[in-house]
């Protein structure tokens, strides 16, 4: 951002974050110290991380460091989805904290439906 693109504004990041938010996907920060050595190059990065805490209060994104993504994944793996005749029930270690998402196709996009909490239904 800084020295290939000349870039002085988060705009363009922001930009970024809005494509894959809109797709669902993980947006990851590799960030090297060497990079970030001048006040500008400072203000800059604080502004991006200040801009992805005020995404996770607006719009309750994660935000993890990779060990927390890495249990996650693991935690995630051992658990299993099994239907109980009309309805789908997460089992597991960590289910208290899973929830289904149900998808369909609507006018050629994906539309997700979180699943009702005081039932297992979509």
């Amino acid at each position: 951002m800084f020295y290939i693109l000349s870039e002085r504004s988060i705009d363009l990041w922001k930009q970024q974050i809005e494509m894959i938010l809109a797709h669902h996907g993980l947006i990851s920060f590799i960030v090297h110290p060497d990079y970030i050595t001048r006040a500008t190059e400072c203000r800059q990065y604080r502004d991006l991380l200040e801009h992805v805490v005020s995404l996770r209060q607006k719009r309750s994104i994660w935000v993890a460091l990779p060990g927390e993504i890495n249990r996650w994944w693991r935690e995630r793996s051992r658990l299993q989805l099994v239907s109980d005749g009309d309805s789908w029930h997460i089992r597991g270690e960590g289910s208290e904290r899973a929830r289904l998402a149900f998808a369909t196709l609507a006018q050629g996009k994906v539309t997700y439906r979180m699943e009702d909490r005081s039932g297992c239904g979509p």
